[in-house]
């Protein structure tokens, strides 16, 4: 084999990537301890330069190939042996035999992979001269053997994708943990580690259930080449993902990388075909920017920035270190919901609903509060979806589910009776007990089903209609009232509105936004409402805050309003305080005040 298809070999295979490999370390110490030596190197030679993959009794990881013994023992057929290195022509000014660290003795064994290619040597190395015999001989061999057999495994195992053949995820981590190891602390933030969403990846799955997986792969795989290809000697690329890729760009300015970018982008814009198929390629990017000081959790900043990119449709964002905090902060939280459960950092604030024919408050919505020991009183917009995020949420609601109607009882027994609607997730049908465990519940506390209203939103019935609604029907049977919450917000469709298990709807605020002024706008809601009274259906209003607005929707004969102009939502002992007042000022009992009270 030439050197220059020896050298153009290993950097193909990428070879130097394995270097510091634990397997590899646990060879040379094993041979170490066999043949009773001090040092033990696996190596690779280059045109310059001999690498070290693992080594044993040296702090070096490499030296020149000028003065390296395996340049010699590389070109062998069978073990290279030199009992007494001082005593050979060829070595006996080697700086390495007549100045520390004196090597004495030599003996190498060439690494033959598997079509013949010689790439390197495992060499014993010591310090007084010997010589093997022929067992010790056969050893050696059977250890070059087992580093070949190991290199191999590694390839094809460890750090290379076997879709593309690119180095894969722990080959960049590897790098970049090396990246750290040998760089600088202090230096300028110079180096951006890109990651690449090229395909959607619901689109691949679509794919694959239709055609298999060879013609996503074949793909991914023309993607790949393309970005290769457009990156050129600039950097290398990385298969980190099914649908993505990365590759570091040292030394260079942040316009560059916008640069790049763009370009890779163009590369990508032109279709790619796979077993007849015509499709288009995405392009997502984030951006990280890193050195000595932080490359440790550069991945992760930059899938952080990629997902930004996905969630904004950016062609690319670079690392947003606020948007950080606080995914940072929402894990924090979910990872505490247990606790807050135990620590009584939960309560339930209740606003009223407003019953417009009469003026009299019918009912209240139990809403979820979390005091934070740490972040104080946390916003429900930021706390309830990380917990609809995790396993956690259907005990969530059960929680509230038994404290509103804890609360319901307390409220009889100072003379006050109000129905009470409580919040629904998707997650809490995913089980199917939930009819039955709302049932119980209202039984242990002696509820009437029809004072108890469970609210869905119209996102989780479209999501998957037939365990949403079949569970709803089931509740709506047993006499509880049903809430589809915040109709209008976005999927409000006409046509399933006949379908609904559902006794209410109650209309977002957003609908409502601008109905004293805009005639389109007062149309619609009007259209919503009296569609929604034919169908039997009992309307609510959410968000009402303004006087005209109340006027309107009296005028409509909307049902029920709930909003900051009726009340903001209260605790249980500000609300009794709020009927009693009323109830003096109509010179009825408290008992009055209640459901059927004057307001």
């Amino acid at each position: 084999m030439h050197e220059a298809d020896r050298i153009a070999l290993i950097r193909s295979l990428d070879l130097l990537s394995l270097a510091g490999h634990p397997e590899l370390d646990r060879i040379v110490s094993l041979a170490a301890f066999a043949f009773r030596v001090k040092t033990v190197l696996i190596s690779l030679v280059d045109e310059v330069d001999q690498h070290f993959l693992s080594c044993v009794g040296t702090e070096l990881r490499g030296s020149s190939r000028e003065i390296s013994v395996c340049t010699y023992a590389i070109e062998q057929d069978d073990i290279y042996e030199v009992c007494d290195l001082t005593a050979d022509p060829l070595f006996a000014r080697n700086p390495l035999v007549t100045q520390a660290p004196c090597m004495r003795f030599y003996a190498g064994a060439p690494l033959v992979l598997g079509d013949g290619y010689k790439v390197g040597t495992i060499c014993l190395i010591d310090y007084a001269p010997r010589r093997l015999d022929d067992v010790e001989r056969e050893q050696l061999r059977s250890f070059a053997h087992l580093v070949v057999g190991q290199i191999s495994l590694l390839r094809s195992m460890g750090r290379r994708d076997p879709v593309t053949g690119l180095a894969n995820r722990q080959q960049l981590a590897w790098d970049l943990r090396e990246s750290l190891r040998h760089a600088s602390p202090g230096i300028p933030a110079l180096s951006y580690l890109c990651i690449i969403d090229v395909l959607d990846l619901a689109s691949a799955h679509r794919l694959n259930q239709a055609l298999g997986v060879a013609p996503v792969e074949s793909i991914i795989r023309q993607l790949g080449y393309r970005l290769t290809d457009a990156l050129g000697d600039t950097a290398r690329l990385y298969h980190v993902g099914v649908t993505r890729f990365a590759f570091v760009l040292a030394n260079v300015a942040e316009g560059d990388v916008a640069a790049v970018l763009e370009d890779l982008r163009e590369r990508l814009s032109e279709p790619v075909v796979s077993s007849g198929l015509t499709l288009q390629a995405v392009f997502h990017a984030g951006v990280a920017s890193f050195s000595a000081d932080d490359a440790a959790d550069v991945l992760r900043r930059a899938v952080t920035a990629m997902h930004a990119s996905l969630e904004t449709g950016a062609t690319w964002c670079a690392y947003d270190r606020d948007r950080d905090a606080r995914l940072q902060r929402h894990y924090r939280l979910a990872t505490q919901v247990e606790r807050a459960l135990e620590t009584h950092e939960f309560s339930l604030m209740y606003q009223p609903r407003l019953r417009l024919s009469t003026g009299r408050l019918r009912s209240v919505e139990a809403l979820l509060r979390w005091r934070h020991p740490e972040y104080g009183d946390i916003a429900p917009d930021e706390f309830i979806p990380v917990i609809e995020g995790t396993t956690l949420m259907p005990l969530v609601t059960r929680w509230v589910l038994r404290q509103a109607l804890v609360q319901l009882q307390a409220w009889e027994q100072q003379g006050v009776v109000l129905d009470i609607s409580v919040n629904l997730s998707g997650a809490d049908f995913r089980d199917g007990q939930l009819p039955d465990y709302v049932a119980g519940l209202a039984r242990e506390f002696g509820v009437a089903p029809p004072r108890l209203e469970l609210e869905v939103t119209e996102g989780e019935w479209l999501r998957d209609k037939g365990r949403v609604a079949a569970q709803l029907a089931a509740l709506q049977a047993q006499g509880f009232n049903i809430a589809i919450d915040d109709f209008g917000a976005g999927y409000s469709n006409f046509s399933y509105l006949n379908e609904l298990p559902a006794t209410t709807i109650k209309i977002d605020r957003g609908l409502l936004a601008g109905i004293e002024t805009s005639e389109r706008r007062a149309r619609l809601v009007r259209t919503v409402l009296k569609l929604s009274a034919e169908l039997g259906y009992r309307t609510v209003a959410e968000g009402v805050e303004s006087p005209e607005q109340m006027a309107r929707l009296r005028e409509w004969q909307c049902d029920e309003a709930q909003g900051y102009l009726v009340s903001r939502p209260l605790t249980p002992e500000a609300l009794v305080a709020l009927l009693r007042q009323q109830a003096d000022a109509e010179g009825v009992p408290l008992a009055g005040a209640g459901r059927d009270g004057p307001v």
